[in-house]
């Protein structure tokens, strides 16, 4: 699987949340849902904030500095070392960076350096130090124990589980902190190649792959395809 083309510049600017990055925030239902779960925000918390987003998990109003705040404000849990695996145009990580947290990013896309500059100037107006790791999970050797919060924003149905299954063995194992997995609630399950090419979206995302991470640890959020769970090294 040839993830860095797959994956070019040209197709992620046009991805799901790209609206959003136009408007100057970001995605209310997946990315802005996975970093409040990071710091024990809910989901009700969010529709709370911004009612339309209960309907509308696109919706396009408020700014990123709204989300920020809105972050900061309602926190109960502060991470301090992220890993964001399939970071995509970057959004997500540029928000952690601005947050001042520790952040190392896996997106293999060929365009991924460039992607996160523009991105980032784009959101947040400036660069930020942080690790970016340009290349596909599979080939990466990953010390999960050095990071106390994982997040997956719309991308386990993107990698095989061939490639990811593995990896997951490890956190499961070595890791300890939250892993969080988010997708749009509407689309859950995700079956391979529904919504975009089989090459894109390439494995099965339902209920019994939740059960499964879910089983290995506390879930501490569990929304259709939105999960957090808290792990403990063995």
């Amino acid at each position: 699987m040839d993830y860095g083309n797959i994956y070019a510049g040209s197709k992620l600017k046009g991805f799901d949340g790209s609206a959003n990055l136009r408007n100057g925030n970001i995605k209310y239902g997946d990315a802005l849902a996975a970093i409040a779960y990071a710091h024990d925000i809910g989901l009700r918390d969010i529709h709370k904030k911004w009612p339309n987003t209960q309907s509308n998990e696109r919706w396009h109003g408020g700014s990123v500095a709204d989300q920020l705040d809105f972050i900061i404000n309602h926190k109960q849990r502060t991470p301090k070392n992220i890993l964001e695996i399939g970071s995509g145009r970057g959004e997500v990580t540029g928000f952690l960076c601005e947050l001042g947290y520790s952040v190392t990013s896996i997106e293999p896309s060929v365009d991924a350096v460039e992607l996160h500059k523009s991105t980032h100037k784009e959101l947040f107006g400036q660069q930020y130090d942080y690790e970016l790791l340009n290349d596909s999970i599979h080939l990466l050797d990953i010390d999960y124990s050095e990071f106390d919060t994982i997040i997956m924003v719309e991308s386990l149905e993107h990698i095989l589980a061939e490639h990811f299954d593995p990896q997951w063995q490890k956190i499961s194992t070595d890791f300890t902190g939250y892993f969080i997995v988010t997708n749009w609630l509407q689309y859950h399950p995700i079956a391979v190649g529904q919504y975009a090419s089989p090459q894109m979206h390439c494995r099965l995302v339902d209920n019994a792959l939740y059960d499964q991470y879910a089983s290995a640890g506390v879930t501490v959020t569990r929304d259709r395809s939105h999960l957090c769970v808290q792990y403990e090294a063995q």
